[in-house]
């Protein structure tokens, strides 16, 4: 099996300061209109050290994300309401779950929620997306299927500011056999996706970032972005945990 060493922390430092992006897009994708259930999550550590990912509304108090974005930090600024960076609505928690069994190494069970001290106020802007059927195993989201994972990660590898744009790729879920040749995935816990026409891919900062496809005509959060293989690269496919194989548990956290 081929391995490639996975990123085992998403590399942006609170406060870096470069020259502006030169491609507003996440990689080889396009801007995104606001997505209203998107969140950006900005995690701290105990000693002031802190880094960027993705996150999916999925109730007024709780946000889906990695367990990558939550093992090993105390604090969660979550930024909802807007496509816009610098026009994102703040809440900040204390509290938050990563999965128990979540191994950093492998990125088996990465996930996790985000716990809200104060319910968001659902509007046009701010409003959660639909979870997974619950005590159901039906594939969700099914090999071929198309789906898009929006975030404010970089685009290109020798990026260091956040793009000031939401931007949005779309991908379509591989066949288990090509996951498994980047990744020590345990099935049907985690699927891959690419774009192998446009190589629209996520990148340092997209981590917990939502994959949305739709399940009965719903938009659904269906994955969770885990793992890469190569910072901003587009040759490979994207690892998400499927979030259909966590459904009690994020139930046993979230009464959703």
């Amino acid at each position: 099996m081929k391995q490639l060493t996975l990123l085992s922390v998403i590399l942006c430092v609170l406060g870096a300061r470069a020259a502006p992006d030169r491609t507003p897009r996440i990689i080889n994708g396009q801007t995104a209109a606001h997505q209203p259930y998107n969140a950006y999550i900005v995690y701290t550590r105990a000693d002031g050290y802190g880094y960027f990912g993705g996150g999916t509304i999925i109730s007024d108090r709780h946000i889906l994300t990695a367990a990558l974005n939550i093992l090993g930090f105390i604090r969660w600024d979550v930024g909802v309401g807007s496509n816009i960076l610098s026009q994102l609505g703040t809440v900040t928690s204390n509290t938050a779950t990563s999965h128990p069994s979540f191994n950093s190494a492998t990125r088996a069970n990465d996930i996790g929620v985000i716990t809200l001290p104060v319910s968001l106020v659902i509007t046009s802007s701010v409003a959660p997306i639909a979870l997974p059927p619950l005590n159901q195993q039906l594939g969700y989201p099914f090999e071929n299927e198309q789906g898009s994972v929006v975030g404010f990660g970089f685009t290109d590898v020798a990026a260091t500011v956040r793009p000031s744009y939401l931007m949005r790729a779309y991908q379509r879920v591989t066949t288990n056999a090509r996951c498994q040749q980047y990744y020590q995935i345990t099935l049907p816990l985690h699927f891959c996706a690419e774009d192998a026409s446009g190589y629209a891919n996520i990148c340092n900062g997209d981590i917990g970032a939502g994959f949305i496809t739709e399940v009965n005509g719903v938009q659904t959060v269906t994955g969770v972005a885990s793992m890469i293989t190569q910072s901003c690269g587009y040759l490979f496919p994207a690892g998400y945990t499927r979030v259909e194989s966590y459904r009690s548990w994020i139930y046993s956290i979230t009464l959703v």
